[in-house]
């Protein structure tokens, strides 16, 4: 979608992009810096990245999460898709997906050979954790003959921009150990949580076969750097993951690139003005999204409320036979209608599992009026100079997105 949208822009043609998940914001000067000042670290490196990074992180994340950390867990990818296909690639059996979930989960597990089962999220409360979905869809993969070893998590999540509660990752963490399964923590979001929620790992309480996943790009705008971190178990499970890992990294990309372990090293120290740049950033996105959502719920496109990340996951199902006369039968087709007929990208449900006549769409807000550069420049300016009327003032593309919405559903309702 991206590439079809950056096509249409160099075809002269006006596409509101809602269709892409990377974080705009631009690159905090103290990074820029020192990634020139390293970029003579041109030699391979330790594949699981070198140990003053390790450490760096552990320390970062032991603070961050509230849990006791060693470098010895801490492994380092090209993005963390690396590390995500590497873990599934190590672990025996089969994987347990949310739906809706983040589509590369199934693609890597295809890429593995992997059979995947999916288990429904609660999308009568705000796509919350079922513990009895997932149950039904553990106990039916097995009589279908999987053998489901992994559990897939993600929060704050993409595609529905929600956190999960303590309770609800209590209780999957009880569930897993119970089933002596692994659970895989992406928390690429965590430190992208809206305030008034925290973020929860179910680490804190199933260290022993959790393995979390994070990296640089959202909340440092660093999607393109390709940077991932994985914490693994503090146990002989770890340490078997570790090797396996490290053949497999080995083998396809070596090591991350030297300039940007060294500057990762100072994303991770604990610089207390690069986490206030996170902090700003995040409210940014806060803000930005939580309008959008307000406005849409104006105009009767509910979805459920933003609480982490950037994004929104609205379904038009209420407007089922409306769409159904306009030749709109899926959320693809309403996909590609929103974009050809109104300049509108999105993503449809289905690529993240949804059953594709929910009508769901993933609408991401990072991209309005973020396009180049020059204008995430010019957002953050604003919202340190003109904080009062930050949206009001600086967001037009924000609000032609509304209108043009605003026209779509009155259509709908016609």
């Amino acid at each position: 979608m991206n590439e079809k949208v950056n096509a249409m822009w160099a075809d002269g043609r006006d596409v509101l992009h809602l269709g892409f998940g990377e974080s705009r914001f631009p690159v905090h000067p103290a990074l820029s810096s020192i990634f020139q000042e390293n970029a003579s670290h041109r030699s391979y490196l330790p594949s699981l990245g070198i140990p003053e990074l390790r450490n760096t992180i552990a320390q970062y994340y032991s603070e961050k999460l509230g849990i006791n950390l060693m470098d010895k867990q801490i492994i380092v990818g090209v993005g963390s898709k690396s590390l995500l296909y590497a873990m599934i690639q190590s672990i025996e059996g089969d994987l347990l997906l949310p739906k809706p979930s983040w589509v590369s989960y199934s693609s890597i597990a295809r890429l593995t050979g992997k059979k995947v089962h999916r288990f429904s999220l609660d999308d009568e409360n705000s796509y919350s954790i079922n513990i009895q979905s997932l149950d039904k869809a553990y106990q039916n993969f097995i009589s279908d003959g999987g053998n489901p070893t992994m559990l897939v998590l993600n929060s704050p999540s993409n595609p529905v921009g929600n956190v999960s509660s303590e309770p609800d990752i209590k209780s999957v963490a009880d569930w897993a150990r119970d089933k002596n399964i692994f659970i895989l923590s992406d928390e690429i979001y965590s430190l992208v949580t809206h305030d008034g929620f925290t973020h929860h790992s179910t680490a804190k309480y199933y260290p022993e076969k959790t393995i979390i996943f994070g990296g640089l790009s959202k909340h440092l705008s660093l999607g393109g750097w390709r940077f991932g971190m994985a914490i693994l178990p503090n146990n002989e499970i770890g340490e078997s993951l570790i090797k396996s890992f490290q053949s497999i990294s080995g083998s396809i990309w070596s090591c991350v690139p030297g300039p940007i372990q060294y500057t990762a090293i100072l994303a991770y120290s604990g610089n207390q003005d690069i986490d206030n740049y996170i902090q700003m950033c995040t409210h940014i996105h806060e803000l930005r999204t939580n309008y959008v959502h307000r406005k849409l719920k104006e105009i009767g496109l509910n979805s459920p409320s933003p609480s982490g990340g950037f994004y929104l996951y609205p379904s038009f199902k209420k407007w089922e036979n409306k769409l159904e006369e306009m030749n709109i039968f899926s959320c693809q087709d309403l996909s590609e209608y929103l974009l050809d007929d109104f300049g509108i990208a999105t993503l449809p449900g289905s690529v993240f599992g949804s059953d594709p006549d929910n009508f769901c769409l993933r609408l991401s807000t990072s991209f309005l009026d973020m396009e180049t550069d020059e204008q995430a420049q010019n957002i953050v300016n604003a919202y340190k100079n003109d904080i009062d009327q930050f949206i009001e003032n600086h967001h037009p593309r924000t609000e032609l997105f509304l209108e043009k919405m605003s026209h779509f559903m009155a259509l709908l309702n016609e």
